[in-house]
């Protein structure tokens, strides 16, 4: 007999009219099924007592309704039960949930290339909405469910909400993976009623309409199901990261975007074409706007990558064009106004290959004007240049990224004036993905706020765009808006003397004696400026008072209540 490298493990009751969607999922990357009846009275049994996958089939006694409902002894007895088929790995798969055939080609690719028999892993859980394409992007929740076997495993006490891994793997290693499951349990209203009915009856009177009410609630971000991007690793980020048949053809693609440029562009693409890198890289410049900055990337440059906009474009819309035509793993994006420093683009690549979705890296000023020196503090105190290289805690303010990583999230959203590429990264950084700052990776930002009115409109646009933000990652529809934006304003209030204080300590501790010198000279401009954000946050907050609903453009997971799913 074969070896059976990966078992799925079944508890199912009353589920016949899923059990054939099911089994056509699962034959795709389960060499077995080990299977529980829990007292169906419909044809649940029969079926899975007739397909060849079921290698063996345990049963509980028939009963009427939910009453009685024992998740954890059900699952106990099919991982004991396991034992006799001697798996390599076991897969918890409900009856109602499925796993496209993308991500099963990947998680099949991930076992045999030698998943890391000391860990267990999470998948991703999506609620389906009226069909397997289309999906609540606003709720997705994270599962313990893939781990090695081993005989004698035991899982967490608890009745029905536990999270099904083996207690001989503690949570410090649960690892987070891209895998997903279609969940098919709330894809209807009927479908709803009836999960919501299962629990009534499995817990009466156990406080279950506050418990359960959100198994009721109605899809808030509705998208169409993506496919896999190619390339995008199981294992998020670290060490671990690995190359999943990445069809990329260059290591690195470099874009710049940049509208009515044209005193600057020379100076930025410059910068980037004379990096030298061991390994081969594109450098693509994205224009739009009404001067000749097309025309200077051209002449001056021809080996460059010239991507022309038809009309004056926003970032998420230029940096969305410039990764259509992008052919590299990993993609970055100096900005025009950014002029990058020998041995840059060499270490972020090095960076990346150590297994970091983002990496970011320190920013000096090249504006030296009073103003210029505010705008600096104000947008680039997370990467002083005294800040050593290491893993971040929290979502860089710019970055470079694995491209498939963007796939994973679908790029960037266009129609923001600024903001975009933050909402990405702490989408990102939700997801699990990792980010890294390489100190040796030094920009220069020549920024345009060279005097104080500049600085006062730019930081008022950044106010608004933060705003636009935290809307988009609310992390769940609000029970009202009023409550939301009392809230909102609440932790607001708070926001101008915060940030000052956190400049102020970011400086003692990784700037030397001129940067503080000219932190203290800038100190009353950026007091300013950080007034002219707070305005711009209560501006754009107040107009969404009056708009039907804020963008729902939450992008990622977090968890949530809901059966055995996972709290990380």
């Amino acid at each position: 007999m074969a070896r059976i490298e990966l078992a799925c493990l079944l508890p199912a009751r009353n589920a016949a009219h899923d059990l054939p969607g099911w089994f056509e999922s699962v034959a795709r990357f389960a060499d077995a099924v080990m299977a529980l009846d829990d007292g169906s009275t419909d044809g649940t049994g029969a079926i899975l007592a007739g397909h060849p996958l079921v290698r063996r089939l345990l049963a509980n006694p028939m009963r009427p309704s939910y009453e009685g409902w024992d998740d954890r002894a059900n699952r106990v007895r099919l991982l004991s039960a396991a034992a006799d088929l001697s798996p390599g790995w076991i897969l918890w798969l409900d009856a109602d949930e499925r796993i496209a055939p993308d991500d099963a080609m990947a998680l099949r690719r991930f076992l045999a290339q030698g998943a890391d028999r000391r860990h267990a892993y999470l998948l991703t859980v999506y609620r389906m909405v009226d069909d397997l394409e289309h999906f609540d992007a606003g709720r997705p929740l994270v599962v313990g469910r893939l781990f090695p076997f081993e005989v004698g495993q035991q899982l967490p006490t608890g009745h029905l909400h536990f999270v099904p891994l083996p207690t001989s793997i503690p949570p410090s290693r649960w690892v987070r993976t891209t895998l997903r499951i279609q969940h098919l349990a709330g894809m209807t209203a009927q479908r709803q009623r009836a999960r919501y009915a299962k629990y009534q009856e499995a817990e009466p009177g156990r406080g279950l309409a506050r418990r359960y009410r959100h198994l009721l609630r109605e899809p808030r971000d509705v998208r169409r199901w993506r496919p896999r991007p190619p390339g995008l690793p199981v294992v998020l980020n670290g060490p671990g990261l690995r190359d999943e048949g990445d069809s990329a053809t260059l290591p690195l693609s470099v874009i710049v975007i940049s509208r009515d440029d044209e005193t600057r562009i020379e100076r930025a693409v410059g910068a980037i074409v004379a990096q030298q890198v061991p390994a081969p890289f594109e450098v693509i410049v994205v224009t739009s706007g009404t001067d000749r900055t097309a025309a200077i990337v051209r002449t001056r440059f021809p080996s460059v990558r010239l991507v022309e906009l038809p009309r004056p474009a926003l970032p998420g819309e230029a940096r969305n064009a410039g990764l259509a035509v992008a052919r590299g793993r990993y993609v970055s994006f100096p900005g025009s106004h950014f002029e990058l420093e020998e041995g840059s683009l060499a270490t972020r690549l090095e960076a990346h290959q150590r297994g970091y979705a983002m990496v970011t890296g320190t920013y000096i000023n090249g504006t030296l004007t009073r103003s210029g020196w505010a705008a600096y503090f104000l947008e680039h105190t997370p990467a002083l240049p005294g800040r050593p290289s290491g893993p971040l805690a929290a979502p860089p303010v710019s970055c470079s990224y694995l491209r498939a990583a963007l796939d994973h999230v679908g790029g960037f959203p266009e129609g923001w004036r600024a903001g975009e590429d933050t909402l990405v990264n702490s989408a990102l950084f939700r997801l699990g993905y990792g980010a890294w700052r390489a100190q040796d990776v030094r920009l220069v930002h020549h920024t345009l706020c060279t005097t104080p009115g500049r600085l006062l409109r730019h930081q008022f646009t950044r106010g608004r765009a933060f705003a636009r933000v935290l809307q988009a990652e609310r992390k769940a529809g609000p029970p009202g808006l009023g409550r939301w934006m009392l809230g909102t304003f609440r932790r607001l209030s708070l926001y101008g003397p915060g940030r000052l204080l956190w400049i102020e300590k970011q400086v003692r501790q990784w700037s030397g004696p001129e940067l503080r010198r000219r932190w203290r000279s800038a100190r009353w401009l950026a007091i300013l400026a950080i007034g002219a954000s707070w305005l711009g946050i209560g501006d754009e907050l107040l107009r969404s008072v009056y708009r039907s609903r804020p963008s729902r453009l939450t992008l990622g997971a977090r968890p949530g209540p809901s059966d055995d799913r996972t709290h990380v």
